[in-house]
Order: C-alpha cells, then sequence, then structure tokens
C-alpha cells in the first residue's frame, strides 16, 4: 500500500499536490489565519504568546517557581495552563471554529510544558481535590480536553500532536500525555522529527522505531521539517522515518519543485 506523504504549509498553491495538507488557523504566536478549503486546520492548543502576554496568570509554573515563558531556559513559546477554565475554554473554542468548516482537525501543543509543569495553585487544587499525584492529574485533564474536541468532531477524523519522546513514561509524566487513553479518541498521532540538515540519520530511527514500539497499532504520521534541507537529505530522512510511520510530513518547505521531487523518490522507494 503506498504511504502517504503530505505537507504542513503556508502556501496555497502547495496545497493540491500533496495527499494530505495541514494548514495552521492558530499558532503559538497567537496568530490568526483563515481556513483554506482542501486542508486540515492544525491548531496550536496550550501554546500561545498573545494570551500569555495579556494574562501572565495564566503561564503553567514549575515545581520551582520557574515560568513556562519564553524568557527562561526551556522555552521557545509560552505556555498556558490547561487547568484554568478560561484557558480550556479558548483552546475548545479555537478547536469548534475549525471545526465548523473543516472536515478533519489537527491538535498541536496539547501538552504540559515539561517535567514538573504545572505545579501552579489550580493544578494542586485539582490534584488534591480529585486525591491523585499532579502527574495523574495533569493526564486527566489533557484527555478530558482531547474527548471533548472527540466528541465535537464525530466521526471527522481527528489528528494529535505528540511530543517527540518515546521512552516509555516521559509522555505520561512529563507532558501529561496517557497514550492508552488518547489512542482511543485519535484517529493518528503526529511526531515532529526535526532537524536542520538530516546529515545523520541514526537518531531518526532511534525514535521512530520507538514510536512504533509504544504505538503498536495505532496510525502515526512523522513530520519533517522541510526549509532549506537538501532535498537528498530530505529524501532519505524521509525513507528512514517512513519505515516505522504510516505517513509522512514534510513542514514548512517553500520551494514546490524541491518538495514534489521529494515526493516523487519517497513514493517510488515505498511503492
Amino acid at each position: 500500500m503506498p504511504k502517504p506523504l503530505g505537507v504542513v504549509t503556508r502556501y496555497k498553491t502547495h496545497v493540491p499536490h500533496f495527499d494530505v495538507a495541514f494548514w495552521e488557523t492558530k499558532d503559538v504566536g497567537g496568530a490568526r489565519r483563515a481556513w483554506l478549503a482542501g486542508t486540515i486546520p492544525m491548531v496550536s492548543c496550550f501554546g500561545d504568546n498573545r494570551v500569555a502576554a495579556a494574562h501572565p496568570e495564566w503561564v503553567q509554573v514549575g515545581p520551582d517557581g520557574e515560568r513556562g515563558a519564553r524568557p527562561t531556559r526551556y522555552f521557545d513559546w509560552d505556555t498556558l495552563c490547561p487547568s484554568r477554565p478560561e484557558v480550556m475554554a479558548l483552546a475548545l473554542a479555537w478547536a469548534e471554529e475549525a471545526l465548523e468548516v473543516a472536515g478533519a482537525l489537527r491538535l498541536d501543543d496539547v501538552t504540559f510544558a515539561r517535567r514538573g509543569y504545572c505545579a501552579c495553585v489550580l493544578c494542586q487544587q485539582g490534584a488534591a481535590s480529585a486525591g491523585v499525584p499532579l502527574v495523574v492529574w495533569r493526564q486527566r485533564v489533557l484527555t478530558q480536553f482531547v474527548a471533548a474536541v472527540r466528541a465535537r468532531a464525530g466521526t471527522r477524523p481527528l489528528y494529535v500532536t505528540l511530543y517527540p519522546d518515546p521512552y516509555p513514561g516521559h509522555l505520561e509524566n512529563e507532558r501529561g500525555l496517557d497514550l492508552e487513553q488518547l489512542a482511543p479518541l485519535v484517529d493518528a498521532f503526529v511526531v515532529p522529527l526535526y532537524d536542520l540538515g538530516y546529515s545523520t540519520t541514526y537518531w531518526l530511527e532511534v525514535i521512530a522505531s520507538g514510536f512504533r514500539d509504544r504505538l503498536g497499532s495505532q496510525p502515526w504520521w512523522a513530520e519533517l521539517y522541510a526549509l532549506k534541507v537538501p532535498p537528498a537529505n530530505l529524501v532519505k530522512a524521509a525513507r528512514v522515518a517512513g519505515t516505522y510511520a504510516d505517513g509522512l510530513l514534510l513542514a514548512y518547505g517553500s520551494q514546490l519543485s524541491e518538495l514534489q521531487a521529494v515526493e516523487t523518490a519517497v513514493k517510488d522507494y515505498f511503492g
């Protein structure tokens, strides 16, 4: 069976040339874009620089009080706490808006920031009230969110992005993602495996094979970074990741001819 190959793109002209196209209708910076017909909208749920600037009290907090925001050592964007009713309502509203027009949806940044996050007052109160540890509380919050979106999506395909760490227990304990509970709610997971050049691919195989083992028969797509990556390197990376993933995505490439050349080479390889 042919390996499906798609794109994550900001170029309208790219969309008709691939099996599937994801279109960011809301990104981590907080920017909003109108949905483009023929694409799957992609919504950043708990990453939003603009909302964090307006409501700094909504930002996730670590166990030592360090905020999950750009000025700290770890974060490329600001992370909002899903335990806050206001944040949860916003994320659901963004998802609902996308579902009003589209036949599928991808949830991006459905995650707590890293190990120990969030330990704000609301998270601690929620865990105490439920009588569970904070790590279990975080898993419950994110599972409930995905379940709520699943109910709104009905039979339409739902994709969820995973942090690229297949090590047992890491997604659950560091990111709040309980794969066992999420799998029945999701049609396919997407795992970004980004590199600026893919000059070596041994690490790519380690991570991709790890996700194949972790996810079992659950469908998942590997997403590769494609902006200014040498096409030969991208082809090699796609062949490696595609050996384990059910589908492939090329993200943010700007040159259509190069993306199509990679698409042809990869599809020829997998038959």
